[in-house]
């Protein structure tokens, strides 16, 4: 860690974006595919 090869500040801001914006996204496609089926079917 202390030679800079462990983990830089920018893997961990991607990790955690990553994490932030995965239940959102999630969310929004849940409901969409379930409004949609509820319209066609």
């Amino acid at each position: 860690m202390a030679n800079g090869a462990g983990l830089q500040m920018r893997t961990i801001r991607n990790l955690l974006m990553a994490w932030v914006l995965t239940l959102p996204a999630a969310i929004l496609l849940s409901g969409s595919l379930y409004w949609l089926f509820t319209q066609i079917f």
